[in-house]
């Protein structure tokens, strides 16, 4: 199976395909040209992996929370591809990317969060056991100064200033997105996720947005 991921929930454009056992990488930071530039970096790393567009079986994208405009961008695009393709989506939240990619690192209650702006952020509580996890509440949004003193391990995707002020005595960690988890939550949840009903697909905005 040969799947193309792609991260947009920040402001860095993550793109990897996996081709048969052998995954290629390609990353942009320059994502506000948004619609232009997914399309060349979709072409460049299909040149990269030797893939022909028409090959690809399914995309994989990372739903959300993060950067309104980049998460609808990256939807958007996806969608299209679906529909000239005729494959199917797989939407994976990108809490989830970062636990899964960090999971090694934690154990028991784990709050994934991830910064929106201000002194915003996005936070979602999970149980860990071993190589394991179960999701405690739905996501919400919080002011960082009320999660200062948080007693739960932290997995935290944005500044390092920010980081700084979580000062529980738990196992805290900043992160990266990882393009390689996005792949994998993919294939491992794709009987489950993946989805042609494109018209109830969008990207999981937390807050007042409302998505028209």
């Amino acid at each position: 199976m040969k799947i193309l991921a792609i991260e947009s929930s920040s402001s860095t454009l993550y793109l990897a395909i996996q081709n048969e056992k052998k995954i290629f990488h390609l990353k942009s930071d320059s994502i506000n040209n948004t619609a232009k530039n997914i399309n060349s970096m979709v072409d460049k790393i299909l040149k990269k992996s030797k893939t022909s567009l028409n090959e690809i079986d399914a995309i994989a994208i990372s739903s959300g929370p993060g950067s309104f405009t980049s998460l609808r961008v990256g939807m958007s695009y996806a969608k299209g591809l679906s529909l000239t393709l005729d494959i199917p989506i797989v939407p994976i939240s990108t809490f989830e990317i970062l636990l899964f990619s960090n999971i090694d690192k934690v154990d028991g209650d784990t709050s994934v969060v991830i910064y929106s702006h201000g002194r915003t952020v996005y936070k979602c509580d999970y149980k860990i056991n071993a190589d394991t996890y179960e999701l405690i509440n739905e996501p919400n949004t919080f002011k960082i100064d009320e999660l200062k003193n948080l007693q739960k391990n932290i997995i935290f995707k944005g500044s390092e200033k920010f980081f700084k002020e979580f000062n529980n005595d738990k196992n805290n960690i900043i992160v990266e997105l990882d393009i390689e988890s996005l792949l994998k939550l993919s294939i491992n949840n794709f009987k489950l996720l993946k989805t042609k009903s494109l018209d109830n697909l969008s990207p999981e905005y937390i807050g007042n947005f409302e998505i028209k």
